[in-house]
């Protein structure tokens, strides 16, 4: 069977993408569930062409010239929801005469997908400026002496999967209005990962303090030494790490905290752990919230102490990254 293009692709963010965990192609292979020869084969087609489509059969000769199809390409990434249909009626307009199906092969063979559009908040001038600034001011930054921490939200009967349909015999997945959901907080350093800290209540400054005390000062115990306090902690800017009382708080166990600039999730390299868990908690057949919290754990469990140490590598990658797009998004 032809290994999926998105399988392929994820051969070589597991194995190549410089916030990749960088796995073995063994590891790969399970993951992906093909055979050892085949992650290999991917991702040195990976570095031969960074397209990883199936190559097109000889067959009869292409219907536009290198010049044709170069301006089909431009107006997909030009025009920001442009369609096939709307290119092919262009390319007819300047005289080139091409069915739709001729342009979607064009956009395919250059790496393009047709897919959902990226969302990112709006960022202001000002968000921009004090991003850039920080980058700046820590391109050079220890990293290594960090302890990275973010919380996420994992909810039970959700799907996003892709089914095949056929007439009269259409595949329904029943949603729930408002499904169970488990908060977890978590984190990791170059050396390895933290506790991960499962939760169902609602999240206040009180009981965010629970979680440095049972969830952040165990962490970095096993991360840094027993008694150690040579480390700093990132967290975002919520508005419960900057309370009185959270602040009270870390300033009474001698923690010093790292700068972090509002609306830069894109820098946080734990945000790549919350998409690659859940990836895989979307594969399982969970059926309560027991269970959820118990995969949940596993899957925490399974990540390894390399890709921690290859994540936190990628922060100067991360702010070099901010510096050149002049502290807009990034794609990380």
């Amino acid at each position: 069977m032809e290994l999926s293009l998105e399988k392929r692709y994820e051969i070589v963010f597991l194995r190549e993408h410089p916030a990749g965990p960088k796995f073995s192609f063994g590891f790969i292979a399970k993951q992906v569930r093909c055979s050892k020869s085949t992650a290999i084969y991917w991702v040195k087609r990976y570095h031969e062409n960074r397209d990883l489509s199936t190559s097109e059969r000889p067959g009869r000769p292409c219907v536009t010239s290198a010049k044709q199809d170069d301006k089909i390409v431009k107006m997909a990434e030009k025009e920001h929801n442009i369609t096939a249909i709307q290119i092919q009626e262009k390319m007819e307009e300047r005289g080139v005469g091409l069915s739709v199906e001729t342009v979607r092969r064009r956009l395919r063979k250059s790496g393009g997908k047709f897919s959902n559009e990226i969302s990112k908040p709006l960022l202001k001038e000002d968000h921009r400026k004090k991003r850039l600034q920080w980058a700046k001011k820590h391109k050079n930054f220890d990293w290594n002496r960090v302890v990275f921490t973010d919380k996420s939200t994992f909810q039970l009967y959700t799907s996003k999967k892709k089914v095949w349909q056929f007439p009269g015999r259409k595949k329904v997945f029943r949603s729930v209005k408002h499904p169970p959901k488990v908060h977890v907080w978590g984190c990791f350093s170059a050396s390895g990962f933290g506790k991960l800290f499962c939760f169902q209540r609602n999240l206040n400054a009180e009981f965010m303090c629970t979680i440095y005390e049972k969830g952040l000062l165990a962490s970095t115990s096993k991360l840094f030494g027993e008694g150690n306090i040579d480390w700093i902690l990132q967290e975002d800017n919520d508005p419960k790490h900057r309370s009185k009382i959270a602040k009270k708080w870390k300033e009474e166990n001698g923690i010093e905290v790292l700068s972090w600039p509002s609306m830069s999730p894109d820098q946080n390299p734990i945000e790549n752990i919350w998409r690659l868990m859940k990836i895989n908690i979307q594969k399982k057949k969970i059926r309560s919230i027991r269970g959820l919290k118990g995969e949940l754990t596993k899957e925490w469990n399974r990540l390894s102490p390399v890709l921690a140490a290859n994540l936190v590598a990628s922060m100067k990658r991360r702010t070099a990254a901010l510096i050149e797009s002049d502290g807009d998004y990034t794609m990380y």
